[in-house]
């Protein structure tokens, strides 16, 4: 999900002062007429925001769940500020941020103002509950103890490590 925000060079941009707006309608406001250069832009900047992703669940997939933040942290919703700005008659793409609330916020309102004017319904809503579902799954046996009786071998030791990431204190018999 993209939502721009557009503003002055002097000032900042922010997510709760600027109306947001689709890549598309911006990019014409821009004077990018030409689809072929809306599109390929729009490319580059999915890549770029999936390269940034990747690049933060990498560095925090060396960390232990405690330098994380615990059970608690949530990066299960990440949004990426991108900068768009002309550089040399070239439009460049500048990463400054990623945060979890202000772009969903953003995105959201987005897709409702979009909705409200005939456009079809996006993926945003589904993905938000379901996340926001995990959540509540998990902080419902967070601190619990479960006992498992006859529960698999190694094939499963996923699931030991998924239920330490939940905060659960698993308790194994084995006959």
């Amino acid at each position: 999900q993209v939502a721009c925000g557009v503003g002055r060079a002097e000032a900042p941009v922010r997510h709760g002062a600027a109306l947001p707006q689709g890549l598309d309608s911006s990019l014409q406001q821009w004077g990018v007429v030409a689809p072929g250069q809306r599109q390929a832009l729009a490319t580059r900047l999915r890549g770029a925001a999936e390269a940034a992703m990747a690049a933060l669940l990498a560095a925090e997939a060396e960390l232990s769940p405690q330098q994380r933040g615990g059970a608690r942290a949530h990066t299960d919703l990440l949004g990426v500020d991108f900068l768009l700005a002309c550089v040399d008659d070239a439009l460049e793409l500048v990463a400054l941020s990623a945060n979890s609330q202000r772009c969903l916020e953003t995105c959201l309102l987005a897709e409702a103002m979009g909705r409200a004017v005939g456009e079809p319904h996006g993926d945003l809503p589904r993905l938000l509950a379901e996340a926001l579902l995990h959540r509540a799954q998990c902080h419902l046996v967070e601190g619990k103890d479960i006992l498992l009786i006859g529960a698999g071998g190694v094939s499963k030791s996923f699931v030991w490590e998924a239920a330490r990431d939940y905060g659960l204190r698993v308790r194994r018999l084995c006959h």
